[in-house]
């Protein structure tokens, strides 16, 4: 057999495959719970340190340079 018959025989094989529906595929089917749960966590942990951040640079005892 050819390339070129492998090749058509290939894209007959795909173009008369039936195409999923993107809309009904969600996120939550994408990725595991453990996954989403860990990412909110880390959102969380760059939240508090941010805010940390902010709260030195806006204290008159830790900013010896002054408030911005």
């Amino acid at each position: 057999m050819s390339v070129e018959k492998m090749v058509e025989n290939a894209v007959k094989k795909v173009s008369e495959e039936p195409m999923e529906n993107m809309e009904e595929v969600t996120s939550k089917d994408i990725c595991p719970q453990h996954v989403i749960d860990e990412a909110k966590v880390e959102e969380a942990i760059e939240r508090m340190y941010d805010r940390r951040q902010m709260d030195m640079y806006n204290s008159e005892d830790w900013n010896w340079s002054g408030l911005r």
